[in-house]
């Protein structure tokens, strides 16, 4: 399951399926049996593993039994959140409006729009990401996902369902003009959204987290730096009950005066308390912190 840079499941032929599963299986069901294949994706998945338990007891500092406990219960929520996302490519909206529960802060997003210079939303592996977007565009939100490349046909199939649910997917990567086509859509007032806390290889920024060295991705930075467009945390939580709760922080204080290192350590301090809230949530199964792995070379597929 959460290996999907190594596991032979993370492709095409198998989201299909899922998705397919979801017309037979009732929710409550599709989460009996992805809280199955967590437990069993625990035990056999012993890199993943090691790594989640080095990224969680940096974050939260526990260890022995309660960080056990709360490495399973982590597997166990990313099961469940993929579940939902398949369930959302199938009834988009209407799915999502039964599960969620609450959102709060749309009140910057709504302000950080009428400067007229487009949003930057920065989330982490952290709760249901993809959610988001949706969440967004069925408010009325213009809306970009930037993501990296998928394997196969892959891309094509996850850009799809995002289009059908009104948000629209800008891939980066090994495409040189993605950055400039972020730059136009920001121009347009629109949102894009990224993921920031486990950059692809070589897009990275030196960082401290949780007092321990790791990357955070240049991105965000970078576009304030030629747009102005306010940078806002966002994020959609899983609630103990299996809904969702989503919300938007105030904008992150980036200051021209400071290095393009110091504003990106201005954003992994915005994220570090929400992460120690919710570390049942933040779905890193490779090494993130330097003193486990080189977070800069991460797989690509990884960083999605």
């Amino acid at each position: 399951m959460p290996e999907r840079h190594t596991s032979g499941w993370y492709g095409l032929a198998c989201f299909k399926l899922a998705h397919y599963a979801t017309y037979v299986l009732p929710r409550a069901v599709g989460m009996r049996v992805a809280d199955a294949l967590a437990a069993i994706t625990y035990r056999r998945a012993r890199a993943g593993r090691e790594a989640q338990r080095e990224n969680l007891h940096i974050a939260t500092g526990q260890s022995g039994m309660a960080l056990e406990t709360l490495c399973r219960a982590n597997y166990r929520n990313f099961a469940r959140m993929l579940t939902d996302y398949f369930y959302l490519t199938r009834s988009g909206g209407a799915h999502l409006r039964s599960l969620l529960q609450g959102w709060s802060g749309i009140e910057y997003l709504k302000a950080a729009r009428e400067e007229g210079r487009g949003v930057i939303l920065i989330t982490a592996h952290l709760g249901h990401w993809e959610m988001g977007g949706i969440l967004l565009s069925l408010d009325g939100m213009p809306t970009n996902i930037i993501t990296l490349p998928e394997p196969g046909s892959l891309n094509e199939w996850r850009e799809a369902n995002r289009r059908a649910a009104g948000v629209k997917t800008i891939t980066v990567g090994a495409d040189k003009f993605a950055f400039v086509e972020i730059m136009r859509v920001l121009r347009q007032n629109e949102c894009v959204a990224m993921l920031v806390d486990r950059p692809y290889a070589g897009s990275g920024v030196p960082v401290k987290l949780f007092g321990h060295d790791t990357e955070f991705s240049s991105g965000p930075v970078r576009l304030w730096e030629h747009t102005g467009s306010p940078v806002l945390p966002a994020f959609v939580l899983q609630r103990p009950d299996g809904l969702y709760t989503s919300f938007i922080a105030p904008p992150v204080e980036l200051d021209p005066a400071l290095t393009h290192e110091q504003n990106t350590q201005r954003i992994a301090d915005s994220f570090a308390e929400i992460i120690r809230q919710h570390p049942e949530q933040w779905y890193n199964y490779v090494p993130v912190f330097k003193a486990a792995g080189q977070p800069g070379e991460v797989p690509e597929a990884a960083a999605r």
